[in-house]
């Protein structure tokens, strides 16, 4: 008879295990995206200085190839 209900116990440990796996999912979701937004968000964000750094360190590269 214990070995009728061995899978059994082993089913139920099993179900919230891959649940837990579902929400950790979510929660990286979530978090990802705020960083994200945060990344993105207003005209001094991170991005948009890193995009103007690009530009300036290119223009500077650009004006020095140009010189004889």
């Amino acid at each position: 008879m214990s070995h009728t209900n061995e899978p059994r116990r082993v089913r139920r440990l099993h179900a919230p295990r891959s649940r837990q796996r579902g929400q950790a999912y979510a929660e990286y979701i979530v978090i990802v995206l705020l960083v994200v937004v945060v990344l993105i968000a207003g005209d001094n964000s991170v991005i948009a200085q890193l995009l103007a750094a690009f530009k300036s360190f290119y223009h500077a590269y650009s004006y020095s190839l140009s010189m004889p």
